[in-house]
């Protein structure tokens, strides 16, 4: 059953069958052999070559995954009967987005490593959302509310959204009373043209248009600044330019609080004890009072 698997590793990782040879220490012809008999077992390609190229298929992607993910597994296992795992090794792959990230949650990552310096950190900032397993990513940081999945999601923090305006703004528009206004103003949107509210304690989507969209929370603010219109940001995020005088809050009884920031990972029979220890390291780094 596991014959060619470390073969097929190798290939993977080096990118081609002479490149794996040399790591194993053995002939490019019996590289080739070992992944043909795995390949006849499994009934598919793996990887297709070419005279000068080695390619993985589509079918070769996924197994490779699935078999770095059982690799990583006897590597844990093996550090925890051999009680290493008080000094974790090895990369922790995380996809996130946002200045909150960049600016809260990525110094409490550099924190871990100070402590534990022999784990490596790749954090791949992108609005996507990414599929952790098949991209081969660890962790996933996300911001507002999730849809179903089969991952865990565990709160980091909570971030209410709230409504801004600058003084400018409402002084040639009007002041904005209710939501239900908003279809009479420029509204400046992230990803979604549509905005929740808590009216008559029931929370209601309201539809709202403008003339500026952007998915980075210091455009729309920019925007915001220049007297654009209106935006809906993370409360935590629009603070300073409130506290500095230059834009201010609206519609704050009806705020919605169920916005936060989530960890999110596969299930836990498949985490590495590194990866662990990082989801455990940020949510008590962000229980602490600031």
């Amino acid at each position: 059953m596991w014959q060619g698997l470390e073969v097929f590793l190798a290939v993977v990782e080096q990118g081609s069958f002479s490149k794996a040879a040399d790591k194993l220490e053995t002939s490019t012809s019996y590289v080739s052999r070992q992944i043909q008999q795995l390949e006849k077992r499994l009934g598919t390609t793996l990887i297709q070559r070419t005279t000068r190229t080695q390619n993985l298929t589509d079918a070769g992607r996924q197994y490779a995954s699935k078999l770095k993910a059982i690799q990583q597994e006897l590597v844990d296992a093996t550090n925890l009967v051999q009680g290493v795992q008080n000094t974790p090794k090895g990369q922790i792959r995380i996809a996130a987005a946002g200045e909150f990230v960049a600016n809260q949650v990525a110094p409490q990552i550099a924190s871990f490593l100070k402590r534990y310096p022999e784990v490596s950190i790749e954090i791949d900032f992108n609005n996507r959302n990414v599929d952790l397993v098949e991209e081969g990513f660890d962790l996933a940081i996300r911001f507002g509310r999730l849809q179903d999945s089969n991952l865990i999601a565990r709160k980091l923090c909570a971030r209410p959204m709230t409504w801004v305006v600058s003084k400018d703004y409402q002084s040639v528009h009007g002041r904005i009373r209710h939501p239900y206004e908003l279809h009479q103003h420029n509204c400046l949107c992230a990803t979604q043209g549509r905005w929740r509210f808590m009216i008559c304690e029931q929370i209601e989507e309201i539809k709202v248009t403008g003339n500026w969209r952007s998915n980075n929370s210091f455009a729309l603010i920019n925007a915001c600044l220049a007297s654009l219109g209106v935006a809906h940001l993370a409360k935590d995020i629009v603070q300073p330019y409130v506290e500095q005088g230059k834009l201010e809050y609206i519609l704050e009884p009806f705020q919605v609080n169920d916005g936060a920031t989530w960890l999110v990972y596969p299930r836990k029979d498949l985490m590495p004890y590194r990866v662990r220890l990082l989801i455990e390291f940020l949510i008590e780094s962000f229980a602490l009072p600031s």
